[in-house]
């Protein structure tokens, strides 16, 4: 069964999206991280040129449905979107202490290479951990995503280790490296 249901502050966000306003997370070095809006991730993926894209398979996951937070990552000076960023929980043990915060990026093709990745997923990570009890910020691309890579690393993330065989593209099991970021990071040491 699939419930879908529309409350009054989301037709207030529809409404402030209509007008070009948007909740406002964080911004820094012209890239703005604002709540999603409907439709930014499909627009996003409609201009995506498909790298580093996995595989469809529409066999239904054995893990637990789980609905993404989403944000927009958006130009400062014009508003365009530039990409969407998400988050959602994992869990390493079975208490609060033991969980994180997993992040994923995409951007549209135009906005790679110039910093944006780096400072919306910092931003990103700046903004969990004033905003939540967690400690702890992951994210894991595909080996061969340096670009990807350097951007995590530049936004404070470390290397974790490579997680074998994680993702699925162009028909083939893909490592995955695992990068990391605790709130002490963040604290100098703290």
């Amino acid at each position: 069964m699939v419930l879908y249901s529309l409350l009054r502050s989301d037709l207030e966000a529809i409404d402030r999206a209509v007008d070009g306003e948007r909740e406002v997370l964080a911004r820094r070095d012209g890239v703005v991280l604002a709540r999603a809006i409907p439709g930014d991730r499909r627009a996003v993926a409609k201009a995506s040129d498909g790298a580093f894209g996995l595989d469809r398979d529409d066999r239904l996951s054995p893990q637990t449905p789980r609905t993404p937070f989403r944000g927009a990552v958006l130009d400062a000076e014009t508003g365009r979107l530039l990409g969407v960023v998400s988050w959602h929980a994992v869990g390493y043990g079975g208490t609060f202490g033991c969980s994180a915060w997993n992040i994923g990026i995409e951007l549209v093709p135009d906005a790679r290479g110039r910093g944006v990745g780096t400072t919306a997923q910092r931003l990103l990570v700046e903004h969990l951990f004033a905003t939540t009890g967690l400690d702890r910020v992951e994210a894991g691309t595909d080996v061969d995503n340096v670009a990807e890579l350097r951007a995590l690393e530049k936004a404070g993330f470390r290397r974790d280790g490579v997680v074998r065989g994680a993702q699925v593209r162009d028909g083939r099991r893909r490592d995955m490296v695992l990068l990391g970021i605790l709130r002490t990071d963040l604290d100098g040491g703290a």
